[in-house]
């Protein structure tokens, strides 16, 4: 059979870990930190709401919201990040079914150009990847560095190139690393999708999930409004998955210029994904209650205060500015290889944690294939005996290899 335009694409990271880990039996119960899925409890009453309205199972929904829906997203858009007028167009924010569906279609109404490439950060999340080649382009995968406080450096971006991009995908704040772009890094992105005639795509996903102690990640969408561009060409993705532990639910919403979300609308509606109105219903409690997120919040601050008693500076550990990640550095005096640190986990602890190089499109740079990622996500008790086992497990993988620890 001849290959497709998909079989271009790095293999799924989950693929190949099952691949790396599935044939080792560990030697002990095994816990995961390899799947970024939040295991916090959820709201109960957002899940009482999905019960009480099973009925509604049984209509077609709107595709652009309930007016209950419409009014919480807003609203948590307007308490949040203080916009509210650049999006006063009803179709400025749109429902989806998990960031990942709004993702995907974005690329798709990204603007033609010949030899049009579209750029995302590498690591990656591979939806981007996967949306650049369904709309006909070339994935342009941007390094992020521990340099650049591992972002993407936009400056080293040609003129050429900037010409050819049809869409750039940032995620801030970032996966796998947890790193955040300020307004003056977002306010140079969004001047070069102005002056190149690209559409920037920003997933905001994890902007509920940072240090209580630190100052909120900013928003896209707060530059629009201080500059007034109502129809500047950008997107805001948001999800109740890691903001709500609701990643069952499929929920979340997008938002952006007047123009850039007329053409997405315009394509859902021909593609049909609406989201069903009991998980609308849901959706609607749960931007609208900010109390359980400042719990989850200092649940997820109390795992980093631990990673940062048991870690302290080894193995290049650095609280993160935002997410539940660890991004963890196990390169030591020129060997580099997280996927045998990996594996090292799993055969000696009964740990899993996904090497950096499967995230990355380039499984040799150096800015991937020295790390692991590992997720925060499980219970206290859990969480601390997980780190206790990393910890101990990394210290013998790293002698064994160097003959020295981190």
């Amino acid at each position: 059979m001849q290959k497709g335009a998909f079989d271009t694409l790095p293999a799924s990271p989950f693929s190949r870990l099952r691949a790396l880990l599935d044939n080792v039996t560990p030697p002990r119960p095994p816990i995961s930190m390899a799947l970024g899925e939040p295991q916090h409890a959820p709201p109960d009453f957002v899940l009482a709401v999905l019960r009480d309205n099973l009925a509604d199972y049984g209509r077609y929904p709107p595709i652009a919201g309930t007016d209950d829906w419409q009014e919480a997203a807003r609203g948590w858009l307007a308490r949040r990040f203080d916009v509210t007028s650049c999006i006063a167009d009803a179709a400025q924010v749109l429902p989806l079914n998990g960031t990942r569906e709004g993702l995907f279609l974005a690329a798709q109404i990204a603007p033609p150009k010949r030899d049009g490439l579209i750029a995302m950060p590498d690591p990656f999340y591979q939806i981007y990847a996967s949306a650049a080649v369904a709309a006909g382009a070339e994935p342009l995968y941007l390094p992020a560095r521990v340099e650049a406080g591992f972002l993407p450096d936009l400056a080293a971006l040609d003129a050429l190139t900037l010409d050819r991009l049809r869409a750039l995908y940032l995620c801030n704040p970032a996966n796998p690393q947890g790193a955040v772009a300020d307004k003056a890094y977002l306010d140079v992105a969004l001047e070069l999708a102005i002056r190149h005639g690209f559409l920037l795509l920003v997933d905001e996903c994890y902007a509920d999930i940072y240090d209580p102690e630190t100052v909120p990640p900013p928003s896209i969408l707060q530059l629009m409004q201080e500059k007034n561009l109502t129809d500047a060409p950008l997107l805001a993705f948001h999800s109740l998955s890691k903001r709500s532990n609701l990643p069952g639910l499929r929920s979340g919403f997008v938002a952006g210029g007047a123009g850039a979300m007329r053409a997405l609308a315009d394509l859902r509606q021909i593609a049909g994904p609406q989201c069903p109105l009991p998980a609308q219903a849901a959706a609607a409690l749960a931007w609208g209650d900010d109390a359980h997120v400042a719990t989850n919040r200092q649940a997820y601050a109390a795992k980093f205060d631990m990673a940062a008693e048991i870690f302290a500076d080894s193995f290049g550990f650095s609280r993160p500015e935002a997410g539940f990640f660890l991004w963890l550095n196990v390169g030591l005096d020129g060997y580099s290889d997280g996927e045998a640190a990996a594996l090292h986990l799993w055969r000696e602890q009964g740990l899993r944690t996904l090497p950096g190089a499967y995230l990355a499109a380039d499984p040799e740079a150096a800015y991937a294939a020295p790390y692991i990622r590992v997720a925060l996500v499980a219970d206290a008790a859990t969480n601390e005996a997980a780190l206790l086992r990393l910890k101990t497990g990394l210290e013998a993988f790293c002698e064994t290899a160097t003959g020295s620890v981190a």
